[in-house]
Formats: C-alpha cells, structure tokens, sequence
C-alpha cells in the first residue's frame, strides 16, 4: 500500500521516538527491584516493540495483507540483555528519549495554557512551553549532526500537485 506523506513522516518520527524509549525501558527493566514493576515495564517493552513491528508494516509498500495491532498474550516475547544496559543506555537512546520528553512537555505545558485562567500562570507555561521547544529543537539538531534521525521528503511533483490543489481549492 502507498502512504500518504503525512502518515509516513508521522509514523517515522513515531519510530524514532519508540527507539529512545525502548532504550530506556530496557534501562529500567534492569534496574527496578520489584517484580510487579519489572512485569509491568516489560509488557510495556513487549506492546511497544509490537508497535514498531506493526508499523514498519504499515510502511512496507509491499505488504498487501490486513495489519493489526496484536493482543499482549499474541505477541512474541523479547529477550533483554541487561549487561548491555547496566553502566548506560547509549547516546542515541538518550538523545531520542529526551526530544521525545522535551516536546511532551512543551505539548502539556501548552495545553495547560490555554485552559489556565489567571494571566500570569497562563504567560508563565506559555513560556515554560517555549523553553521546552526551543530544547526539542536542540535536541533535534544533536539528532540530525549524528545521523539519528529521519525524516522522509516527498517528490517535487507531489509537493507541487498539492500546491495546485489547495490554491484551486481556496481560488487563489
């Protein structure tokens, strides 16, 4: 099946995120004691690697059959290697997990915004939403210089097929 653009660049971004947070997690599953917590972490690595296996079937234009997204006890179990992450979790994991922590802030910083009442409070996480893009984008620009991320461009043609669709559509 071919995407939409939309739908493959946001699904790209999806996946560079889940890399940094599956690093995370694995972290944590080796460091947390209590075993509810380490079987409640590791269905959480189980779900997300799912959702990357699902999605790399969405993206694959060769693949013709019915995706979904499976049940947790149809799922392939994963094996986590924790020496690998007891000392660090690796400058990419980091890196990917840290954007994705700095614009869910600067989204729920944002969103508090626009419902707060009092001016000050409302101009105090507008601002503190502001500081976690201009981190995101920091953390963006790190990502980019190492080759980390990705994201997918469009030809000309399609790019200018939308142009000529839009303006004919608002008669411009």
């Amino acid at each position: 099946m071919i995407l939409k653009a939309i739908d493959l660049s946001l699904m790209a971004e999806h996946l560079t995120i889940h890399k940094g947070v599956l690093g995370k997690l694995k972290l944590y599953y080796c460091l947390v004691q209590n075993p509810n917590l380490k079987q409640v972490i590791y269905e959480q690595l189980v779900i997300m690697r799912n959702h990357v296996h699902v999605m790399l079937m969405l993206i694959d234009p060769e693949q013709n059959k019915e995706v979904t997204v499976s049940a947790l006890n149809q799922v392939q179990p994963i094996t986590i290697n924790c020496k690998a992450y007891s000392n660090h979790m690796g400058d990419k994991s980091i890196a990917l997990e840290a954007q994705h922590t700095a614009m869910s802030m600067a989204h729920d910083n944002f969103s508090s915004a626009l419902k707060m009442k009092a001016d000050n409070v409302r101009d105090i996480h507008l601002h503190m939403a502001l500081q976690q893009v201009r981190l995101q984008e920091r953390y963006t620009s790190f990502i980019n210089e190492m080759g980390w991320g990705y994201s997918p461009d469009i030809s000309l043609e399609e790019q200018k097929n939308t142009l000529k669709m839009f303006k004919k559509m608002f008669d411009i």
